[in-house]
């Protein structure tokens, strides 16, 4: 897959930036923000996916990044998934995203630390990746971070401001810094 130009197309009057070849959609791709797709990884994008929210805060453009950073690396969003603005999916591995879930506005979501923790390592060593799952109809509230190796199971509900660092299990609501469970619904 060459890399070297971005291929671009105009749906629903925005713009969706793509490395040429690295994003499939199974259709009715709903456009309400600019999406960005700049990694050298695979983007896959089920059926009836919503990028963006046109009464939801806007920043900027409120451009909905998924940035699969490697050539292997795989953001996979599945059928249903709305994403509110200013929304970032980064991948050096894989994030799966099931069907039918809720992603709030300014919600960051990472597979990797991106530099080794040890001060030693920090400069030169990268950092081991982990994947992300968020199984279906999962809602995560506005700004929240979830970081890699986490799962949230099918049906839960991810507080605002939150920052997940452990998987969370299904049919709960989870919130606070680090993300703990607060109720079963």
């Amino acid at each position: 897959m060459g890399h070297s130009f971005m291929k671009r197309w105009r749906v629903a009057r925005l713009w969706v930036m793509s490395l040429d070849g690295s994003v499939r959609s199974g259709g009715r791709l709903m456009l309400h923000v600019p999406l960005i797709c700049d990694g050298k990884g695979r983007v896959s994008l089920g059926a009836k996916v919503s990028i963006g929210c046109t009464v939801a805060p806007v920043m900027g453009a409120g451009d909905v990044r998924l940035q699969a950073r490697s050539k292997d690396s795989l953001i996979d969003i599945g059928p249903g998934t709305s994403f509110s603005n200013n929304v970032q999916v980064i991948a050096e591995q894989r994030v799966t995203i099931g069907a039918r879930c809720l992603i709030g506005d300014a919600v960051l979501i990472m597979d990797s630390d991106f530099h080794d923790l040890s001060a030693e390592g920090r400069h030169g060593q990268p950092a081991t990746p982990a994947p992300i799952v968020l199984e279906d109809n999962v809602f995560i509230g506005s700004r929240v971070i979830i970081l890699k190796g986490v799962t949230i199971g099918k049906d839960s509900v991810i507080g605002a401001g939150s920052v997940v660092i452990r998987s969370i299990p299904p049919g709960v609501i989870a919130a606070g810094n680090p993300a703990k469970v607060i109720r079963t619904l």
